[in-house]
């Protein structure tokens, strides 16, 4: 995903451990294009699309000490319209193209015996920030967005003319 997303989490207990994780969910029931130079409702969206939402961050579980002691960073998080790319892969969530979404970032707690169902825990927080919305797409109608993501993106580097192997 790019940007990522980062995080500064505070007030949590400190030797409480959590899981820290993303899901991302339709932000509107609209199918969106670009046109005109700007993006504008065409149609309803389509069906659910099958495959994985959530992204558990890599140091979960962790201590609310550690969550709390520095930025939350999500930048290995990556998105994808490949429907079977799901299957056994942790880190990719399956997006469908030209869709509105919205991430959401969950804190849940992990009880004593390390076990834990996060959408079963009574305790579990969920966040949601309307500027993190975004349009899934597989090309970039704006040369300049384009040449930002290869220029900052580190799963774009195949895309720069001299990079390091």
């Amino acid at each position: 995903m790019f940007p990522f997303l980062s995080f500064n989490i505070t007030g949590l207990e400190p030797t409480a451990h959590y899981n820290v994780f993303v899901d991302v969910v339709l932000a509107d029931q609209h199918h969106w294009r670009y046109q005109g130079g700007k993006w504008v409702q065409c149609g309803k969206a389509e069906g659910s699309m099958q495959g994985n939402r959530t992204y558990m961050h890599p140091d979960s579980p962790n201590t609310g000490t550690h969550w709390m002691r520095q930025e939350i960073s999500f930048g290995k998080l990556k998105l994808t319209n490949n429907k079977g790319a799901s299957n056994n892969v942790t880190q990719m969530i399956v997006l469908q193209s030209l869709h509105k979404y919205q991430p959401r970032l969950h804190i849940a707690p992990v009880k004593e015996d390390g076990s834990d169902d996060p959408y079963l825990t009574p305790k579990l927080q969920a966040f949601s920030f309307p500027e993190t919305q975004f349009i899934a797409v597989t090309a970039y109608q704006n040369a300049d967005i384009t040449q930002l993501k290869i220029d900052h993106n580190p799963f774009a580097k195949g895309f720069r003319d001299n990079f390091d192997s």
